[in-house]
């Protein structure tokens, strides 16, 4: 099979429910389909939703690293491609790429996932599983991985907190990815997004919240970035997220 072979890719019309304040796609919507995406080619390829309830496995999103040149409009119509990369330890790692319909990139991705098995809740090491697959011959959305967010002085940052209710959970009766991702931007006034055209934006899930946690939001500020941490009651970490405006 050619490298074409293992590359997804899944149109989409932007919903009107999918754009914000600013008649754009928002980061929540955009991480949907991120993971509808992975989801599905995962599925295609053998190791999705099927194979993990047969082993008893569930995918988790680890990390992501976005960039964004241009957010979509209400009803613009786009192609979102995913594709597999070749692992790197515990991560299984994927990147995304959304185009318009003329392929213009509107923006770019980079992921890293955990396959945890679901008694343990530990990581299983995906590389036998990739093993079948010609992986170090895709090519990279970014030139760098999903990194991880380091903790900045928290001297001066405000805090928020909110608590995590049925319509914020997944299937595993946990947050939803992109719930963290709406978190994230409830820590900004309109008037800070709204002027937002491009963007860098990163996210580390940490450990999972689950149904009436109440989580605090701790956003720090610094020069041309800002980042939010999100801690669960007893002061564990559960996500934490930067934005670089570009």
């Amino acid at each position: 099979m050619i490298k074409e072979d293992y590359i997804y890719h899944m149109p989409h019309t932007v919903l009107y429910s999918e754009t914000d304040a600013r008649g754009r796609l928002s980061l929540p919507a955009l991480f949907s389909l991120f993971q509808e995406a992975a989801l599905l080619q995962a599925e295609q390829l053998g190791f999705g939703e099927t194979y993990c309830a047969q082993e008893g496995l569930m995918w988790v999103l680890s990390r992501l690293l976005l960039e964004i040149d241009d957010f979509p409009g209400h009803r613009d119509e786009l192609r979102m491609s995913t594709w597999p990369k070749t692992p790197q330890g515990p991560f299984a790692n994927r990147d995304f790429r959304l185009q318009d319909t003329e392929g213009t990139i509107k923006g770019r991705a980079t992921s890293a996932w955990l396959l945890l098995n679901i008694d343990t809740m530990r990581p299983v090491r995906p590389k036998e599983l990739f093993a079948p697959y010609p992986l170090d011959q895709m090519e990279d959305a970014l030139p760098e991985a999903a990194p991880k967010i380091n903790s900045v002085d928290t001297e001066g940052c405000s805090e928020l907190e909110v608590t995590a209710r049925y319509s914020d959970l997944d299937q595993n009766d946990h947050v939803n990815n992109t719930r963290y991702v709406r978190w994230f931007l409830d820590c900004y006034s309109p008037e800070e997004i709204n002027a937002v055209q491009s963007l860098r934006f990163s996210i580390n899930y940490l450990q999972a919240a689950s149904y009436m946690d109440k989580v605090k939001l701790r956003r720090c500020d610094c020069d041309s970035e800002s980042t939010v941490f999100g801690y669960l009651q007893d002061e564990t970490p559960t996500f934490s997220a930067r934005i670089q405006l570009r």
